[in-house]
């Protein structure tokens, strides 16, 4: 039966499904320290990283020296001993494209430059504006983040090249990507699969005041109808035809000059681009990657918030959207970089990585880069490494020890999204810095599937009876919210039969419409679940949903699925445990619990009949346990707390319960670790695992509670231990 084979898959990834962890190298090289921390993340199943030259490496170690190369070639070697795959980074820190400073110290003619406006004329002065000042192309003193103590903003950062400028991208290629090539050619196409850029800025940091130009873009402006003195529009935030007319030349010459380049060397050594663009909306920029990604950061996403509004909410669907419509087998997310709560380093929490991941693997998300591994978290006279964009969500954290649980779970999620078949109908189209969020917010709300097009592609696209295709897609409507088709498209670059598409204006067109179109639904629910995600695909031969709780409470309710209404059972799969049982569908209706932090995959079509069937405890339903255990006074660590509780054998023999505690919970039972939580409320599951007694106190349960990070690497003081339910995101200085 094919779901023997997709269970038997899906629980257990190959290697090629897993994280790929930013790894900052960040201090001195020590060949030891580096193989034990590899060897270490290979335990915990992570099979992969990127080699992230960070702040933080001496000075003594310069960007591209043969003593930077050693330590590479070192690293490199090590990992492919490991069987472990690498993906280079191309720059020494970030943004892309300066190799540390050494494109504008090989011709100073090379350093960023931009617009501005200014009071006086320029050497090039682009534009007089009616109010007396001037639109001037000049130097921008823009900079990038270095890779040595005393290199970061307001220090002395290197020089941030000119992205604009071939010859300036031609020389950061021939400094980076020629000389690590030259250093691990044997490496290339086999541990090394792919090279990546990050967020690369034509201006430089610290250049707020310029905005991105090139030599004769003025020319190409007027030639399209441009008036250069409109373009004060792009200082004061005032969008008019001029400024619409810029953003799409600019951008263009950005990826034919920089990403262009980058994506043709790396093809052609074997490899992969690999990386982001800047904006979370860049969408032809897309393109050029081999593995199409994006930029979790910041907290820009909210948990709190659901994840649905704004323009960063096009995070990773777009790109994986992208990539689907381009054939290409993976997408990317760097994700987790400074997501820490309330402002305070380091406070982040498991349950937080969790909610961002599920919230990525359910948009698609087929390759997930944490932010990051620290190689060190040294803080000595040389400057800290631990504040240095924390935090670290690794071998540094709390739930390191466990880590394989979050190894495991990513494999999984990226096997479920890497080669299925979506099941989504409507085509929303979009463009660079045009892609619809509110308009598809209801979209997610009510279940309905969508996938993001570039309206860039549909010359290449065909019209059958009314579908548009595209690859193994058939879709039976376009959502053109933006109007798109009217702005960005010429009639002759529409796809044959065009006319027969239909094409919706809004949110409310979709509603109706779906009506009578119940495909369009991943799944029905027998109340409104505006917090329930669902993406319908096919894996294998195997019809999926995928579920998500994008909220903070449970979710009860009936799930139809449109096309299953004869099947009386499902196959039902925790993605977390990789549990799978046996979900009852009388008359094609089963009743879903989906707790928050939960994702639940169903599967149509049949099921094996060796499956369990019980479905995992609803929480909610479960004794609280939390007043049982007492605290056991001189056993607490800095950061830990323990608790104990005795039982009978008969009483633990079946016993399943839940407890409420700050932050990471570790259960044992007469020494022996039998299970672990990482957010509230903690289930624990008895069953099966204590054995002996006669019916007196048999066992004896050690609880021992873990704080959050922040305690150990910064002033912040989270509360933490049973009892608590730190919901809010507060705690105590």
């Amino acid at each position: 039966m094919l779901q023997d084979e997709f269970l038997k898959e899906m629980k257990c990834p190959g290697d090629d499904y897993s994280a790929v962890p930013f790894w900052f190298y960040n201090d001195a090289f020590d060949a030891g320290k580096v193989r034990a921390q590899l060897l270490d993340m290979k335990e915990k199943g992570v099979s992969a990283f990127v080699l992230h030259p960070r702040i933080g490496i001496p000075k003594d170690i310069p960007y591209l020296s043969d003593r930077f190369f050693d330590a590479v070639r070192f690293i490199v070697r090590t990992a492919a001993s490991l069987e472990m795959k690498v993906c280079l980074y191309d720059e020494g820190m970030y943004p892309s494209g300066s190799a540390h400073g050494a494109v504008v110290a090989e011709n100073p003619d090379w350093a960023a430059r931009g617009l501005c406006v200014a009071k006086t004329p320029g050497d090039v002065t682009i534009a007089a504006l009616p109010d007396g000042r001037y639109l001037v192309y000049t130097f921008t003193g823009g900079t990038i983040r270095g890779i040595h103590f005393g290199e970061d903003d307001g220090e002395n950062p290197p020089p941030a090249a000119d992205l604009l400028n071939p010859d300036a991208v031609a020389a950061f290629i021939r400094l980076t990507h020629d000389r690590y090539y030259r250093e691990l050619k044997e490496y290339f196409g086999t541990t090394i699969f792919a090279f990546f850029t990050d967020e690369p800025d034509p201006v430089g940091r610290n250049a707020a005041a310029f905005r991105p130009w090139a030599a004769g873009l003025e020319k190409e402006i007027r030639e399209q109808g441009g008036e250069l003195a409109k373009l004060s529009g792009l200082f004061d935030g005032e969008e008019n035809r001029t400024t619409r007319i810029y953003t799409r030349l600019l951008k263009r010459r950005l990826r034919e000059i920089f990403y262009r380049p980058l994506s043709d060397w790396c093809a052609a050594h074997g490899i992969a681009l690999m990386g982001h663009p800047a904006a979370s909306d860049d969408v032809e920029e897309e393109f050029c990657f081999q593995i199409p990604g994006q930029d979790l950061i910041q907290r820009r996403i909210e948990p709190e918030e659901g994840g649905i509004s704004g323009m960063e909410s096009v995070q990773a669907k777009l790109a994986a959207d992208i990539a689907r419509a381009l054939g290409r087998k993976r997408s990317a997310n760097e994700c987790f970089g400074v997501c820490f709560r309330n402002g305070w380093p380091w406070y982040m929490t498991a349950q937080d990585m969790k909610w961002y991941t599920d919230w990525l693997g359910m948009r698609g998300c087929s390759l997930f880069v944490p932010h990051a591994f620290f190689y060190s978290v040294r803080d000595g006279a040389d400057g800290k490494r631990s504040a240095e964009r924390p935090p670290d969500v690794g071998p540094h954290n709390i739930w390191w020890p466990h880590y394989r649980a979050f190894a495991v779970y990513f494999r999984r999620l990226s096997w479920l999204n890497t080669g299925n078949i979506s099941g989504a109908k409507i085509a929303v189209l979009c463009a660079g810095q045009e892609v619809p969020h509110e308009e598809v917010a209801e979209l997610y709300r009510t279940q309905t599937g969508f996938q993001y097009l570039p309206v860039r592609l549909l010359q290449k696209l065909h019209v059958d009876h009314g579908k548009l295709i595209c690859r193994d897609q058939e879709f039976d409507a376009v959502f053109d919210p933006l109007d798109l088709l009217q702005k960005e498209v010429r009639p002759e670059e529409l796809p044959a039969g065009s006319g027969q598409l239909t094409v919706l204006k809004t949110a409310e067109q979709v509603r109706r419409e779906a009506q009578t179109h119940p495909l369009w639904r991943a799944v029905f629910t027998s109340t409104p679940q505006p917090d329930l995600r669902a993406a319908r695909f096919q894996k294998m031969g195997c019809g999926c949903i995928l579920l998500g709780n994008d909220g903070k409470c449970t979710i009860r309710t009936e799930i139809r699925i449109p096309g299953a209404e004869e099947a009386d059972c499902f196959t039902a799969v925790d993605l977390w445990r990789g549990r799978a049982w046996a979900l009852p569908a009388p008359g094609g209706a089963a009743q879903a619990v989906l707790p928050p932090e939960c994702t639940l995959l169903l599967i149509t079509g049949g099921v094996p009949g060796d499956l369990e069937r019980e479905p995992c405890p609803d929480p909610d339903s479960l004794p609280d346990w939390t007043g049982r255990f007492k605290e056991e006074t001189g056993e607490a660590g800095e950061n830990r707390k323990v608790y104990s509780l005795s039982l009978t054998a008969d009483e633990s023999r079946e016993a399943v319960f839940r407890l409420t505690a700050e932050e990471m919970c570790e259960l044992y039972a007469d020494g022996k670790l039998l299970d672990v939580s990482f957010w509230n409320p903690h289930v624990f599951d008895l069953r099966g695992k204590l054995t002996g007694g006669d019916g007196r106190i048999s066992h004896t349960l050690r609880l021992v509670v873990t704080g959050n990070a922040a305690n150990l690497y910064t002033r912040h003081r989270i509360p933490f231990g049973s009892g608590l339910d730190n919901k809010d995101g507060s705690g105590l200085l």
